[in-house]
């Protein structure tokens, strides 16, 4: 894929590395030529000095044959306008911009416009962990959608790892009991006290909580 990264900030520094190291075309924009000091020794894409409101910034960049194009500078309107000249200018088919203000998404998903916002994420992510109760995460996968975590059997005795799991949403990976650990059947039966370590969307550590846990 071709992207445009456009802020080279924290989040976009870190988007370029990621994309770069796995062979991906990846040209980062920014104003401020200091910014491409973030990107990290794994970048190996270009970089474009202007602003992305600016047609011809961007069409040097090369949106005009960009396959995607992610607009995360640190102000929301300069994003909005990125997005959408990306789309009715150039016609990127991938365009996506970060937000602050959550209440603002509403209004730029009415403009056809899909919007990430750290805000509301962050939100949803705090009381998803509040609302965990025994479920202690291990390590989060890729940015955060997948979240490796363990729960001591309590309300899940008897049950079996095929009824505990939940299609894209709750996987058992392993099963702890006494001092083995072991990657159960489908039919393995789990028992009181069991450390159960599953791969969960974080929405659904609750859910996983209500079933193994207290």
């Amino acid at each position: 894929m071709y992207i445009v990264i456009v802020g080279c900030g924290s989040l976009g520094s870190r988007l370029a590395t990621v994309f770069s190291t796995v062979e991906h075309d990846v040209v980062v924009v920014d104003e401020d030529p200091e910014a491409f000091e973030n990107l990290g020794p794994g970048f190996n894409g270009l970089t474009v000095r202007g602003t992305g409101i600016d047609v011809d910034v961007l069409k040097k960049a090369g949106a005009d044959h960009a396959d995607a194009l992610a607009a995360v500078t640190s102000n929301d309107n300069t994003n909005i306008m990125i997005a959408q000249i990306a789309k009715t200018v150039f016609g990127i088919p991938k365009v996506v911009a970060r937000v602050f203000d959550p209440d603002r998404e509403s209004v730029y998903s009415e403009l056809g416009l899909e919007t990430v916002s750290p805000t509301a994420e962050g939100v949803r992510e705090i009381s998803n962990w509040l609302a965990a109760g025994d479920a202690h995460r291990i390590l989060s996968v890729g940015a955060g959608e997948v979240a490796i975590v363990q729960i001591r059997v309590k309300n899940g005795e008897g049950k079996t790892v095929s009824s505990v799991e939940i299609p894209t949403k709750l996987k058992v990976i392993s099963v702890t009991r006494d001092t083995t650990t072991s990657i159960p059947s489908a039919d393995f039966v789990l028992a009181a006290g069991d450390l159960v370590t599953l791969a969960v969307r974080p929405n659904a550590v609750p859910t996983a909580v209500s079933i193994l846990g207290s």
